[in-house]
This record gives structure tokens, C-alpha cells and sequence, in this order.
């Protein structure tokens, strides 16, 4: 049994699941009862009572809302589990609960103990998700408004880098970009593993699982990607879902690298981008690609996306043909980071042999360049703080507004 008193929120209207939760906690610790599905009552008390564990009753009549409501509440405090109540073991409820952001299920059907042990567990597990990697870990996402091998080309270097510049701790490489997995391609990884199954089995994601499941290279870096089965739809995926795990993903990995290139302007890639502190954008010289990555830029910034920790890399970089690269960033409006050249042979090999250019080019300068930017971002601090109050305002207001 549970020694430490704890706090309690449980959100219900129906007075039966609200005293048989009272009654079940009473020698676990304080519970508080809100009778409405009001999310900024219920955060405040969160915070002012330091509680540990949200109870949300579920019922097919309102569930449209109940289910909102958890999303929101899992968007806003990622941390804090939350435990779905019904009056029986429904797989209707169940599922939506745990799509919504809920760590498990409960019923009044269920035996004292039983009920008890879920909700041990449940905290136990998230005081573990709780252990931060470290004060100095971020994320950097790679944008590209282009499908194709160069943001993953890209994507998987950095990774690399970074995993050889600090080996104590860990990277992962979250390609996420269209078309799909080519990073686990280029590498020789397999990996049946995928995001959509990270996010349909958030409630277990642990330090064991992510050792066995997600795909390894030989360096030591992880990988994680969506799936490159079509069937396989992202489509039941939503806002809180990825920022649920992507907080989670980052309290495991000091340094975590998403390829988001060839996404295109969607609620999707702007949630992303915002839970970043880095984000470099991969486009070339030529017209089609400014066209089309300054029209991105534009989306970005029409959703309130902060732009201030966007950087470009100007990629095929021909220094002798116009644009040259400063133009290139001016007409963006963005700080320049890098230039990189096309390295055709050395790409095509990457491509091909399973290898990475550190092992087949090491001497090549886009390795050499892609190395100087690792050392650079790891030795320097955020851009920006992705986790900031305004953008989880924004984030709920999605939510709560049932944007997908």
C-alpha cells in the first residue's frame, strides 16, 4: 500500500464515481472533487495543491467533451498522469481514454486492491518519466517545405554527430519528414517499431521499452520513425498525442533531432516545430525551393510560430551562382547557419550502403561541415525555451477548440 499522502483531483459530475474515489483514497491522501469539465480550475488546483494524480470520469453521453477536456489537461501538464473512471469496463471508453491522454482505466467494478495497485503503478511510473537527462538536453527540429533526401540527409548526420561529440549521453533521431523512414533506409536500420506506435503505447513508454523497441545503430544512436506502411494512417493522432510524447521522449534523450522535412503546413508540423529549441531549415539556390520554403515560413508565422530560433542552411551550395547564400537568407529573413555542398558521390553512397558518411566520406566537407555544426549546438545554449507559458496557452486553445 501507498505510505506517502498524497493530493487528488477527481473531475466528475456523477456523485457515485466521486464517493467511491473519495472512499478508495481516503488513507492515500487529500482528494479534491470539481463537478464540471473546467480546465483552468482544475490546472489552478493542480498547482496549488502539488497533485500527483487526476481521476476524469468517462460516459458515452459526453464523451465528446470528456475526451476534449482530457486532452486538453494532458497537453497542459504532460507530466501528470491521469486516470480514466467508467461505470464498467467498456473497450469504447477504453480506447478513447487512452487515445485522449489518460495513463490508465478504472471502474467502481473493480476490487479495492485492484484499484490501488493501477494507481500505484501509475504514479510510480511517472515519478520515473519525472528523471530529466539533464538541464543542458534540447530538441532540434529540420524543416524543409521539399520532400526528399536532403532534410534527412541532413537530419541523420547531425544525429550522428552529436552522438559522437557526446557519447555520455543519449540522441535520438525522431524522423518524422515524407517521404517516410528514409533515415532507418540510409542507415541499415529496421525497426517495426514506429511513432504511431509510440503514441498508442504512450501509457507504457519506459526506459525498457525504448531499449527494446526502438531501432539502434551501431553508434548508439536511436531511431524512431513513422511507418512506412501506408495502411498504417497517423490520422487518429492528435495535438495532444505528440505533445504528450515528445515531452516524453525528451525526459529519456538529452538531445533529440526530428526530421520534419517534406511536412506539409499543418497543425501537425506547427506543434512540432513549437516544442523545439532549435530549428533549422534545409533549402537551396534555386527558385522553387525559395518559393516554396519562404511560403512555409509565411505559414509558420501565420499560426504565431516564433521564428527567432529558425536558422537556414543553404544545401547544393554552389558559391560561384547566384543567389548567393547571404541573399538567399535575406530574402528569407533568416539568420544564416551554414552552407553545404551537393557532395553528389558521397550522398549517392550513404544512400546505398547502409553507411553513413562518416564511415564512407569522412574527409568529405559536407561531413565535415555537418560535424562543425554538432560541436556548435552542443556547446551552445537553447535558442529559445519551447516549453514557454504563451505557446501552452495557444496549444489548449487548439484543444479546446477541437482542432486536429
Amino acid at each position: 500500500m501507498m505510505t506517502e499522502r498524497r493530493s487528488f483531483v477527481i473531475v466528475s459530475a456523477q456523485e457515485t464515481f466521486a464517493r467511491w474515489l473519495t472512499n478508495l483514497l481516503r488513507d492515500q491522501g487529500e482528494t479534491t472533487v470539481v463537478d464540471a469539465l473546467a480546465l483552468e480550475r482544475v490546472l489552478q488546483l493542480v498547482d496549488v495543491t502539488g497533485t500527483r494524480l487526476v481521476f476524469v470520469s468517462l460516459s458515452h453521453d459526453g464523451l465528446r467533451q470528456e475526451t476534449a477536456f482530457l486532452e486538453a489537461l494532458a497537453a497542459a501538464k504532460p507530466l501528470l498522469p491521469i486516470i480514466a473512471v467508467a461505470e464498467a469496463p467498456d473497450h469504447v471508453l477504453l480506447l478513447a481514454a487512452l487515445r485522449s491522454g489518460a495513463r490508465d482505466f478504472i471502474t467502481p467494478e473493480s476490487r479495492p486492491e485492484d484499484a490501488i495497485t493501477v494507481i500505484r503503478h501509475t504514479l510510480d511510473r511517472t515519478h520515473s518519466l519525472a528523471v530529466s537527462p539533464g538541464e543542458n538536453g534540447w530538441a532540434a527540429a529540420v524543416i524543409s517545405a521539399r520532400p526528399g533526401g536532403d532534410a534527412p540527409m541532413f537530419a541523420l548526420h547531425l544525429a550522428l554527430a552529436i552522438q559522437a561529440i557526446s557519447p555520455q549521453h543519449k540522441t535520438l533521431l525522431l524522423d518524422l519528414g515524407a517521404p517516410p523512414a528514409d533515415t532507418l533506409l540510409f542507415l541499415g536500420v529496421k525497426s517495426s517499431y514506429t511513432f504511431v506506435d509510440a503514441v498508442r503505447s504512450l501509457r507504457r513508454l519506459d526506459a525498457t521499452l525504448i531499449e527494446t523497441a526502438f531501432g539502434k545503430h551501431k553508434s548508439g544512436l536511436r531511431l524512431l520513425s513513422m511507418p512506412e506502411d501506408p495502411h498504417l494512417s497517423a490520422r487518429d493522432i492528435t495535438s495532444a498525442d505528440v505533445y504528450v510524447l515528445l515531452g516524453t521522449l525528451r525526459r529519456y534523450f538529452t538531445h533529440v533531432v526530428i526530421n520534419l522535412g517534406g511536412v506539409p503546413a499543418s497543425d501537425f508540423l506547427y506543434l512540432s516545430v513549437g516544442r523545439v529549441d532549435r530549428v533549422v531549415l534545409i533549402a537551396e539556390q534555386s527558385l522553387p525551393s525559395c518559393k516554396q520554403n519562404m511560403a512555409l515560413l509565411q505559414h509558420l508565422r501565420d499560426n504565431k510560430i516564433d521564428l527567432a530560433n529558425v536558422r537556414l542552411v543553404v544545401d547544393h551550395y554552389l558559391s560561384k551562382m547566384p543567389p548567393d547564400a547571404d541573399s538567399v537568407a535575406k530574402g528569407m529573413g533568416l539568420p544564416l547557419l551554414a552552407t553545404l555542398p551537393s557532395s553528389g558521390l558521397a550522398r549517392l553512397a550513404v544512400m546505398n550502403s547502409g553507411e553513413s558518411m562518416f564511415d564512407t566520406s569522412p574527409r568529405d566537407n559536407y561531413a565535415i561541415g555537418i560535424r562543425r555544426l554538432a560541436r556548435e549546438l552542443v556547446t551552445s545554449e537553447p535558442l529559445a525555451d519551447a516549453s514557454s507559458p504563451g505557446w501552452r496557452v495557444k496549444l489548449r486553445e487548439w484543444l479546446m477548440g477541437g482542432q486536429r
